[in-house]
């Protein structure tokens, strides 16, 4: 489903000369995405929440110029149905399925054809985990780094607490709370994300999925092999969790990795999205990581 109305304009949350903010119509959907860094450089793809007003600038604006002055070429989209990208969802197939597709698409319009290295805080860390466990995207992508991303399972009961968004400040300040820790920048995070939140169509393509539909019609999905699927996957896997996490159960970790023969698991004493809280912290935790991840390549 398509919303058209007319996006309104929503300045980024950080306006730096080193990041560029891009609309580009890949797959007859206008996607946005920032980019920076030289164009030489080796690729990471970062990959924001689902939350309520979810975006690349929301979830890596404090991020992605420290990935792109050390010589990272960065990209960072919207999903579909967030941030400036189209609001545009499919609902007959998973959340991840399509958005994956679109990503690769978007990444064949950059020219950004050889593998590239996933990075993604909680939803955007299931779809790099979800984008590894098919077989055939694995010779794109050079390596997956979640925070607190699991591809679906493991979910604590708070998460539960994270659809409950009415339009509100007050509504969405509180899942931000869920998100992590009080930082400096929160009045800054809040305005951005309700901004976001208020786009035309996004309220809507959040709540479309989870449209209760007539038992008499209801399809039969097949069973999801998630994440058994990963367990012949040999890209190299951060496993990042946040100690403070509520939105997952404790040992998230230990059960993804008995799936996954590379995984690597690290720790911070954070919450839900450090990324967002502790940019610099989370940049060096990545940042050491793509270095291996590269040395291992070549």
């Amino acid at each position: 489903m398509t919303d058209h109305n007319e996006p309104r304009e929503v300045p980024m949350q950080t306006q730096l000369p080193t990041i560029t903010d891009t609309t580009l119509v890949v797959s007859d959907l206008e996607t946005r995405f920032l980019s920076g860094g030289p164009e030489d450089g080796t690729p990471v793809v970062f990959f924001h929440d689902g939350a309520w007003g979810g975006s690349a600038d929301v979830t890596w604006g404090d991020v992605l110029p420290l990935a792109a002055e050390a010589g990272y070429r960065v990209i960072a989209p919207d999903f579909l149905g967030y941030g400036g990208s189209a609001k545009s969802v499919r609902v007959d197939v998973s959340p991840f399925a399509f958005r994956i597709r679109h990503t690769f698409s978007l990444l064949d319009s950059l020219g950004v054809t050889g593998p590239v290295h996933f990075v993604g805080n909680s939803f955007g860390g299931s779809i790099g985990l979800r984008a590894v466990s098919d077989p055939a995207n694995r010779d794109r992508i050079a390596s997956v780094t979640t925070i607190n991303g699991t591809g679906g399972p493991f979910k604590a009961p708070d998460m539960g607490k994270m659809g409950a968004f009415d339009g509100t400040e007050e509504s969405l300040s509180k899942i931000i709370d869920l998100l992590g820790d009080t930082s400096e920048t929160r009045a800054q995070h809040l305005e951005a994300r309700l901004r976001w939140a208020s786009q035309p169509g996004h309220f809507i393509t959040m709540k479309a999925p989870h449209t209760q539909v007539p038992e008499t019609i209801q399809a039969q999905r097949p069973a999801d092999p998630y994440p058994g699927n990963l367990a012949d996957a040999s890209v190299p896997v951060l496993l990042v969790q946040g100690t403070a996490d509520t939105l997952l159960e404790a040992d998230w970790p230990e059960k993804l990795s008995a799936s996954i023969p590379t995984a690597e698991v690290a720790r911070v004493e954070h919450g839900h999205s450090p990324n967002i809280t502790h940019p610099r912290e989370t940049w060096e935790l990545i940042s050491d990581f793509l270095g291996r991840a590269k040395g291992a390549a070549n």
